[in-house]
C-alpha cells in the first residue's frame, strides 16, 4: 500500500510513469477497471446482508391525518343535545411490529445474503490473482519486445550499412549486380520485420495500459531485469493447495450450503410465524364526545398462516434440492478441472525452467561461433555477409534466452495463480 501511495505522489510530478513489477501489480490491484467493478459488487452484497438483517428489528411506522366534517350527528338526550363528534377531527399513530417466531425462516434468508456477500469477495480474490499474473505475464513480456525491437534496429542499422558499402562497391565495379540485389532484400525484409515488431510492441504497450486502469493518454516506462529465481515444486503438493484454497471451490461450497438454506426455508415456508405489536394513538376529540386530545396504546399478538399457496412453496424446495445436486456436481468437475490446471501449470513451468539452460548454451556457442566468424573475416577468410548473419543470430539467441527468462517467470506466476497464492 505504501508503495501505491508512493506511486501516485509521484504521477503530479511527471507525466510518464515508472514501473517495477510489483509497482504495476499493486496499481492494477486497485485501478484494474473489472476489479473496481467488483469491489462495488462486494460492497453492494454488504448492502443487502444489512438489509436481510433488518428483518431482525421491529418495524415501526407513523402516520397520522386532519379531516373536517362539516355536519357531525347530534342526538338530544333529556332535551340536550349531544354531538356525535366534533368538526374538526385529528389523530396520529405509531405502530410496531415484530417478528418473534418464524421457524428460523429469517436466520436462514440473513445467513444466505452473508454466503453471498462472501462468494462475492471470493470472486474479487481471484480476479486479483488473474490480474496478478496477468500484469506479470505483460510486463516481462514488453521487456522482452523492447530488447528484441532495440536488437532488431540495431541489426538493421548494421544491416543498411553494409548494403550502402555493396552499393558502392557495385558501383566501382567489385561485385555483382546479384550481390547488390541480395544486400538489399536482406535489409528490406529486415525493415518490414522490424515495423511489424514495433508495432506489436506498441500495442503491448495499449493493453497494458488497459490491464493496470491507466488513462491511456499517460506514457509509462519499466524497470526491472528478467532472472531466474530457482523453484522446486511438487505435483502432489501443489494439487492438494490447489483444492483447498482455490477461491472457485470454496465460492461451491457456499453456493452449496446457500441452496441447502434455500431448501430449508421453502420447506418451513408454509408453517406460521407468530408477530407481535403495539401501537399507540393519539387523537382529537377523543371518543364519541367531546372536544379534547386523548390517547391509548394497544398491544397485540397474532400470527401469519399461509394455507395454500398454489404449490410453489413445493417447487421451490424442489428447485433448491436440484440446486444442491448441481452444486456438489460442479465441485467434482472443478475438482478435475483445478487438477489439470495445476498439472498444465507444473509442466509448463519444469518445460521453462529446462529452456533456460538450452538458451544460455545456445548465446555461449553464438558468442563462440560469431567471435570465430570476427576472426576469420579480419584474416579475409570470411565475407562481411557472413559477419552479419552471425551477428544477427548471435542477437536472436540473446532474445531468445530473454524469451525463456520471461516464460519461466510467466510460469512461475501461473502456478501461484492455479494454487490460489494470495500474494
Amino acid at each position: 500500500m505504501i508503495a501505491v501511495i508512493a506511486l501516485f505522489l509521484s504521477i503530479t510530478a511527471t507525466d510518464t510513469l515508472s514501473f517495477t513489477v510489483d509497482e504495476a501489480i499493486d496499481f492494477a490491484l486497485q485501478k484494474n477497471p473489472e476489479i473496481v467493478q467488483l469491489m462495488i459488487e462486494h460492497d453492494k452484497s454488504n448492502e443487502r446482508v444489512g438489509q436481510t438483517a433488518s428483518s431482525f428489528y421491529p418495524q415501526v411506522t407513523a402516520s397520522g391525518y386532519y379531516a373536517y366534517v362539516t355536519d357531525v350527528p347530534v342526538v338530544e338526550f333529556g332535551g340536550t343535545p349531544i354531538p356525535f363528534g366534533a368538526n374538526e377531527n385529528y389523530k396520529v399513530q405509531v405502530a410496531m411490529q415484530q417478528v418473534l417466531f418464524a421457524w428460523g425462516k429469517l436466520y436462514n434468508a440473513f445467513k444466505i445474503s452473508d454466503l453471498a456477500s462472501d462468494i462475492a469477495e471470493l470472486n474479487l480474490l481471484r480476479k486479483r490473482q488473474d490480474v496478478r499474473y496477468s500484469v506479470t505475464d505483460a510486463f516481462y513480456g514488453i521487456l522482452v519486445l523492447d530488447e528484441y525491437v532495440d536488437q532488431s534496429r540495431a541489426s538493421l542499422a548494421q544491416l543498411e550499412r553494409f548494403a550502402s558499402a555493396v552499393e558502392t562497391r557495385y558501383k566501382a565495379g567489385l561485385v555483382s549486380e546479384f550481390d547488390l540485389l541480395r544486400a538489399q532484400v536482406q535489409a528490406q525484409n529486415l525493415r518490414t520485420s522490424v515495423i511489424e515488431i514495433e508495432n506489436t510492441r506498441n500495442l503491448a504497450r495499449e493493453g497494458f495500459k488497459l490491464l493496470l486502469g491507466m488513462d491511456l493518454n499517460r506514457e509509462f516506462a519499466l524497470s526491472g531485469e528478467l532472472q531466474m529465481v530457482d523453484e522446486e515444486f511438487s505435483l502432489d503438493q501443489l494439487t492438494a493447495d490447489a483444492l483447498e484454497n482455490r477461491a472457485e471451490i470454496r465460492g461451491l461450497h457456499k453456493a452449496e450450503r446457500i441452496a441447502r438454506l434455500s431448501r430449508s426455508i421453502a420447506r418451513r415456508a408454509n408453517l406460521p410465524s407468530l408477530i407481535g405489536g403495539a401501537t399507540y394513538d393519539r387523537s382529537k376529540p377523543f371518543g364519541l364526545t367531546g372536544d379534547e386530545w386523548g390517547s391509548n396504546i394497544t398491544f397485540n399478538l397474532g400470527f401469519q398462516w399461509p394455507l395454500f399457496t398454489g404449490f410453489s412453496n413445493l417447487y421451490k424446495s424442489r428447485e433448491a434440492t436440484l440446486s444442491i445436486k448441481e452444486a456438489l456436481l460442479a465441485q467434482e468437475n472443478l475438482q478435475r478441472a483445478i487438477t489439470v490446471d495445476v498439472k498444465q501449470a507444473y509442466l509448463s513451468f519444469l518445460a521453462a525452467k529446462e529452456a533456460i539452460g538450452t538458451a544460455e548454451k545456445n548465446v555461449t556457442q553464438a558468442r563462440k561461433a560469431f567471435e570465430i566468424i570476427e576472426t576469420r573475416y579480419k584474416n579475409g577468410l570470411a565475407t562481411n555477409l557472413e559477419v552479419l548473419d552471425m551477428e544477427l543470430a548471435y542477437r536472436q539467441a540473446r532474445v531468445n534466452h530473454l524469451t525463456t527468462l520471461k516464460n519461466y517467470n510467466t510460469s512461475l506466476a501461473e502456478i501461484h495463480r492455479a494454487i490460489g497464492k494470495e500474494e
